[in-house]
């Protein structure tokens, strides 16, 4: 990475990390803005990776998403879901009235409740998740970056999947694994309520999920021939550049915390 870049990525995180963990110290309707914005961001950032996504989809699209969060906020996960699989069968209706919502040109099909899915549909699972809840699961995924990063760049050697993503390997997907672990396992130690065992399975669950994340979104931008979903981060790139492995690894959680009680 070139110095200015590396720069712009130290200041950007200087700058937005403290804020972020006010409003996941702080929760409640702080954190209901972060999602909101996260989200709206997201989304319009993965409509633009596809063609024919005009300003009409792009529209309701937004405001979908927007009640989706609202919804997850204050009455739970179920109801905020509901507003996809509406989307979807929107959807369907308009392309059966042969007006589909992107035009005769339009994007793929079901793009609006994929949309909606991918990313409101698990950032809104984190209105719903106590402080310590929300951070370990950002903890998770830094960690997961951190190691991959710094573990694939001092050992290299062979490529996991060339084709999406070139650069990453399998030296640094066992050190962003390595790097979880340790960070569960602290967890677990000073603050948690399961075994250490559960800690451990949660940690290697949620980063093998981060990690598949980060791959899908690099499948998506290279078939729109992009390197970065946008440009809102200097250094990172785009919103969905950077929760790209927090999607599903939120997902884990949130299934992981009905079967255990963590923290």
């Amino acid at each position: 990475m070139a110095a200015s870049a590396h720069r712009s990525r130290l200041l950007t995180a200087a700058v937005g990390l403290p804020l972020l963990a006010v409003c996941v110290w702080q929760g409640g309707g702080y954190m209901f803005a972060v999602v909101l914005a996260a989200s709206l961001a997201g989304l319009w950032e993965c409509l633009g990776l596809f063609p024919g996504a005009g300003m009409c989809l792009r529209g309701l699209t937004l405001a979908l998403g927007a009640a989706m969060v609202w919804l997850g906020w204050r009455f739970g996960p179920a109801a905020a879901l509901a507003v996809p699989l509406a989307a979807f069968w929107l959807e369907e209706l308009a392309r059966l009235a042969h007006a589909p919502l992107g035009g005769p040109n339009g994007p793929p099909r079901w793009l609006l409740a994929a949309s909606l899915l991918y990313v409101p549909g698990s950032l809104q699972f984190l209105t719903s998740f106590t402080p310590g809840e929300t951070a370990l699961v950002m903890a998770v995924v830094m960690a997961t970056d951190t190691g991959a990063y710094y573990a694939g760049h001092a050992i290299g050697g062979p490529k996991i999947w060339p084709s999406v993503s070139p650069k990453k390997t399998w030296a640094g997907s066992f050190g962003g694994l390595a790097a979880t672990l340790v960070v569960c396992l602290a967890v677990g130690a000073l603050w948690g309520q399961a075994s250490l065992w559960a800690f451990a399975a949660l940690g290697l669950c949620m980063s093998v999920a981060s990690q598949m994340g980060d791959f899908m979104e690099s499948s998506l931008k290279r078939s729109a021939d992009i390197k970065d979903s946008g440009a809102l981060l200097p250094g990172h790139g785009g919103i969905l550049d950077r929760i790209d492995g927090l999607l599903p690894a939120i997902l884990v959680y949130a299934l992981a915390r009905t079967m255990a009680h963590y923290l």
